[in-house]
C-alpha cells in the first residue's frame, strides 16, 4: 500500500515552534580582493516580539562560542589514548610470553624423554 505524502502546506502547517519568526537578514561586507561590495544573506529565526537585533546578537554569541581553540584539549585526550594503547600493547604482549611459556612446558611434558644413546661406562 502506498504511502500518504504531505503537501507543503501540511509540512509547514504542521511546524511546532508557532511563536517563531523568520527574518531574511542581509549583510553587506566590502570585498577585501575587489574592494566592491558583497551581500550576504541568511534567514534568522527571532521569538515573536524579539527584536531582530537581539536576535543577531545572541546568534554572534553562539557563533563567538564555535570559534575556541579546542585543540589543547584534544592532546591531551590523544596522549591519554597513546598511554592506554602502550598499556594494552604491553599487556598482550606479556600474555603472549606466558602463552608461549606454557605451550612449551606442555610440549615437554607430553614429549617422550629422550635416552642417552651411549650406554654409561663405569
Amino acid at each position: 500500500m502506498a504511502k500518504k505524502q504531505k503537501s507543503f502546506a501540511d509540512k509547514a502547517a504542521g511546524s511546532t515552534d508557532k511563536d517563531a519568526v523568520y527574518v531574511k537578514y542581509v549583510n553587506s561586507v566590502r570585498s577585501k580582493k575587489t574592494g566592491h561590495w558583497r551581500f550576504n544573506e541568511q534567514m534568522v529565526k527571532t521569538k515573536k516580539g524579539e527584536s531582530l537585533d537581539v536576535a543577531l546578537k545572541r546568534l554572534d554569541e553562539a557563533a563567538n562560542l564555535s570559534d575556541i581553540d579546542l585543540t589543547k584539549f584534544a592532546k591531551v585526550d590523544s596522549e591519554k589514548n597513546k598511554s592506554s594503547e602502550r598499556k594494552k600493547k604491553k599487556n598482550l604482549e606479556v600474555k603472549a610470553v606466558k602463552e608461549e611459556k606454557s605451550a612449551k612446558s606442555e610440549v615437554e611434558k607430553n614429549s617422550p624423554q629422550k635416552q642417552d644413546s651411549t650406554p654409561n661406562k663405569k
